[in-house]
């Protein structure tokens, strides 16, 4: 059933560019909200996450058995699909891409700024130049890609619905705790649930891309504290498009230099993405026909 969920959950991606008819978050807020009142939580950053979290990932775990047992693998099926589009990351990917590269190729590198303001929305430097600005949408866009799918992945096949909204409702929390007092404990908790998911997919990117220069990047971070998702990731990636040919750039010949490398590297990107996508795709079906 949980190949179904997924195979189903990204036909709807496919056909809709995100989950976002499903992507309603006013509850959240409000739960959350209300919760922040609470005197007994006030002061304790820990407790007062754990109560905004779990509550909602428990009723789900509940609601899913309950639905199971009932329904069979169909009630598991109709109700996984519409709640794992919603645990998904929000805005669509490939479109915003797609809207910056158009603006960098054309070297508006301010409209290409505007396009890329949902990577950005975590860096709160100006970029000095193009190539600053092309630096800072490689990042966000790797740690969007990251939060957005395959980190929700690796927790809807491991702990089910349950794993998968943990991570969402955790993401969410720890974007709406920016600029409070709770901003470091919503982090590090973040940064916990990404620390597996992250690894993974490093051993991925260096099976369906460049895989000497990957896994070098990936023993060095394997036990790294210091560095955040992103930053991993980045490492990861310029281990697996290493050597990337600026000629595989898909624009017209009359670029600079450092547009059609820059232009390169993000459709390396994308690609990397969509092979290991396909790679985890593969393996969870293999472990289902094989289990």
């Amino acid at each position: 059933m949980t190949l179904l969920i997924v195979l189903f959950t990204l036909a709807l991606v496919q056909i809709w560019g995100s989950g976002a008819p499903l992507h309603r978050d006013g509850w959240f807020d409000k739960w959350c909200e209300r919760l922040s009142k609470v005197p007994q939580l006030q002061s304790n950053g820990g407790l007062l996450l754990g109560a905004s979290i779990l509550p909602p990932v428990l009723l789900i775990a509940v609601v899913m058995v309950i639905a199971e047992s009932n329904f069979g693998g169909l009630g598991a099926l109709l109700l996984g699909v519409p709640l794992l589009l919603y645990c998904l990351g929000r805005g669509n990917f490939n479109e915003i891409v797609s809207v910056y590269l158009r603006s960098w190729y054309r070297g508006d590198f301010k409209g290409a700024e505007e396009a890329a303001a949902p990577f950005l929305k975590d860096i709160h430097e100006t970029p000095a130049d193009g190539k600053c600005l092309h630096e800072q949408v490689f990042r966000g866009a790797a740690y969007s890609a990251f939060e957005r799918l395959f980190a929700v992945l690796f927790w809807f096949i491991l702990l089910g619905i349950p794993g998968a909204l943990l991570f969402r409702l955790s993401a969410l929390y720890a974007e709406r705790a920016r600029g409070t007092q709770w901003q470091a404990t919503a982090a590090r908790w973040l940064w916990l649930l990404e620390w597996l998911p992250v690894r993974i997919m490093g051993l991925s990117f260096a099976i369906v891309g460049n895989f000497a220069g990957c896994y070098r990047a990936w023993r060095q971070c394997l036990m790294c504290r210091e560095r955040d998702t992103a930053q991993v990731l980045e490492a990861y990636l310029e281990g697996a498009l290493g050597g990337i040919d600026a000629s595989e750039c898909s624009a017209s010949a009359d670029l600079s230099q450092v547009q059609r490398q820059s232009g390169a590297e993000i459709e390396g990107l994308q690609s990397l993405l969509s092979r290991t996508l396909l790679l985890w795709v593969t393996v969870l079906a293999l472990t289902v026909l094989f289990a």
